[in-house]
């Protein structure tokens, strides 16, 4: 349709808008008879994940001169938010909204790519993609990466940021807390029988190491304790499961080995490229079972992404976002490349001599999961994810096309601590699992908060699916990456409580205020003493005592899907006979058999930062002893 003349109070107009993270605010400038500029003046959103929306939707608004654009892929709520806020503007300039958003459909023109040869090209620029494609280049090959979202970042930005390794020399300068002695007792109580073979040997290492530890920190205060044997044996352990079909899956040895002896090589490779390190305490996630995280200083997540982006494009990687790859260039058993097929009927070619998947898994697609699920009674269609919009399995699809095999695929992990609409994981509270407070919707503790992550979820369900993280001051300041404007905002959206009592916090949510004051007082009693009888928590930190105090509503959301790919040590992609298919590799979420039933928090970006360069390493390794082979030939 035509767009109708409307004229504007001219001036700046500021604005409320709502996105996934909690409402921003944007100034939009009209003239008499247009809008001239859109300005997003707050940007509280996710760092990396929104940026390309502040530029892009405003630019087609004030470009097209309409309401009538398309929301950013992997962005879609601050894209709508941004539109929103922007009819409000309109109307307050005195122009109606409802007729902006009946004109012609802007399309911003896509930029064609013509046809590219490199040696090795990446699918996926999360964690695992910019990792491999740095490594390429520091193998001396080049290297195209292609993203299908508009921005770069995939799950890895989303991240909170604390990456596994075992790093002994570091963390021993730290003390241990209340109960980690008792972890260590029950990995010394546990015969070697119980352990499955391949692991019996690093398992019998283990137990000699904890002994020598107890004999050391006998008369003196104790340090916290970790080795390479410790992770090895806790990332087995905590992936132990059997599915409703009564299927047992454990971790592959050779893929679990391989990134507990390599993860603080990928943790000091990243220091040295550019991602700054909080040396001053040991991170733990939810479910992450023992206190070895390495967290960057700032941004989480994107911290990682934008020092391995800034190091790729430096050293001449090309990297095209907008690329969603469709088909594996695969004929006769030989692997040449990619075919992208972008918006607007835009299709390339990459010609390469490997390809690398790091495409992540497939939790937003809840139909592919429900349809894989072998691990959870149901899985609603409404379920929140912590995933990008994004990550719906596509490498899984193009590695079928050339014939891999699947593994590990019905076991599905559940984030139990994630935001009850949006699948959010740092919204309100979120502190260390020493410091969790579990209550249910009637203020009673469910669980040993320090469980693994299915542990906490399964728990979850059967109180109805909606808990609340418990905090009060103390425990506020151990929170990851939340300001006291972030919290200001989300108390004002509803979605995180405050007050100064536990009775008034406990009348907000709707529970008995003397049932809660009785759980909290149980729960500090357990904290002073070392141990908790009810549930078995072994270890903890601090009380919930100081005013004011907080609530965080919390549900279960899909989080990571532990099957995927088959690989083997060296990330090269297995076929359906355990063969290698020539010049495929894969790293990260998009493979499988690592986790098996259930991921350590922490061991994600252990995983992706120690495969995706192994990963690289093997193609460019093949890639040059190819080349000298056909040379002598």
């Amino acid at each position: 349709m035509a767009n109708d003349k409307q004229t504007f109070k001219p001036g700046k107009y500021t604005v409320s808008a709502q996105g996934h993270n909690g409402t921003f605010s944007m100034d939009v400038t009209f003239s008499a008879d247009r809008i001239e500029a859109i300005n997003v003046d707050q940007k509280s959103e996710t760092a990396g994940i929104s940026d390309v929306v502040y530029d892009r939707i405003p630019d087609a608004i004030v470009d097209g001169q309409t309401l009538n654009v398309d929301a950013v892929t992997g962005a879609s709520e601050t894209s709508r938010g941004i539109m929103a806020g922007v009819a409000e503007a309109i109307k307050q300039a005195g122009g109606n909204a409802q007729e902006w958003q009946n004109r012609d459909k802007y399309v911003p023109k896509v930029a064609e790519n013509t046809d590219l040869q490199t040696d090795v090209v990446i699918i996926g620029g999360g964690g695992a993609g910019l990792a491999a494609a740095a490594t390429v280049l520091d193998q001396g090959c080049k290297v195209v990466l292609l993203e299908k979202a508009p921005a770069l970042g995939g799950n890895t930005i989303r991240t909170g940021g604390p990456m596994n390794a075992a790093d002994p020399d570091w963390q021993n300068q730290f003390d241990a807390l209340p109960g980690e002695h008792q972890t260590l007792q029950n990995l010394l109580d546990m015969k070697v029988d119980d352990i499955d073979s391949e692991y019996q040997a690093d398992f019998k290492t283990l137990q000699s190491q904890i002994k020598a530890y107890f004999a050391d920190t006998k008369d003196n205060k104790s340090y916290l304790f970790d080795s390479v044997e410790l992770h090895r044996i806790q990332t087995y352990l905590g992936g132990v499961r059997t599915d409703l079909k009564g299927h047992r899956i454990y971790g592959n040895y050779d893929l679990v080995k391989t990134l507990t002896d390599n993860d603080l090589a990928a943790q000091k490779w990243l220091a040295k490229i550019g991602v700054k390190f909080d040396t001053s305490d040991v991170a733990m996630p939810v479910g992450a079972l023992w206190r070895r995280g390495h967290k960057p200083v700032e941004n989480a997540g994107y911290a990682y992404i934008s020092a391995l982006s800034a190091y790729v494009k430096h050293n001449g990687g090309v990297i095209l976002t907008d690329s969603p790859v469709t088909r594996l260039l695969y004929a006769k058993g030989h692997l040449s490349g990619v075919l992208v097929e972008k918006p607007g009927d835009h299709t390339f070619t990459v010609q390469s001599k490997a390809v690398i998947l790091t495409s992540g898994g497939f939790g937003a697609n809840t139909a592919l999961v429900q349809k894989y699920n072998t691990a959870w009674q149901t899985i609603d269609d409404n379920i929140a994810t912590t995933n990008a919009p994004t990550i719906t399995g596509d490498g899984i699809k193009l590695g079928q096309q050339a014939h891999a095999a699947l593994t590990g695929m019905g076991f599905i992990q559940m984030m139990p601590v994630s935001d009850p609409k949006t699948g959010e994981l740092f919204s309100g509270i979120q502190c260390p699992p020493a410091n969790f407070l579990m209550v249910n919707q009637q203020g009673k503790r469910f669980v040993n908060e320090y469980a693994e992550r299915d542990v906490l979820a399964k728990a979850a369900f059967d109180n109805g699916g909606l808990f609340y993280l418990i905090a009060d001051n103390e425990i506020k300041k151990t929170a990851y990456n939340t300001s006291e404007e972030q919290l200001e905002q989300q108390i004002k959206d509803g979605r995180l409580f405050k007050a100064d009592t536990l009775a008034d916090l406990a009348t907000q949510i709707g529970m008995d205020p003397k049932t809660l004051e009785k759980t909290v007082a149980t729960y500090n009693s357990y904290v002073d003493q070392g141990s908790d009888p009810d549930f078995g928590k072994s270890v903890f930190d601090l009380k919930v005592e100081k005013a004011p105090f907080y609530a965080t509503p919390r549900k279960p959301a899909i989080h990571h899907t532990m099957g995927g790919l088959t690989i083997d040590a060296g990330a090269h992609v297995l076929d359906t006979d355990g063969n290698r298919i020539n010049g495929l590799y894969a790293a990260g979420e998009v493979a499988g058999g690592l986790h098996a039933g259930n991921r350590l928090g922490g061991n994600s970006l252990a995983d992706i930062f120690t495969f995706g360069p192994i990963a690289a390493k093997s193609a460019t390794n093949e890639i040059v002893d190819t080349v000298t082979s056909a040379s002598m030939h």
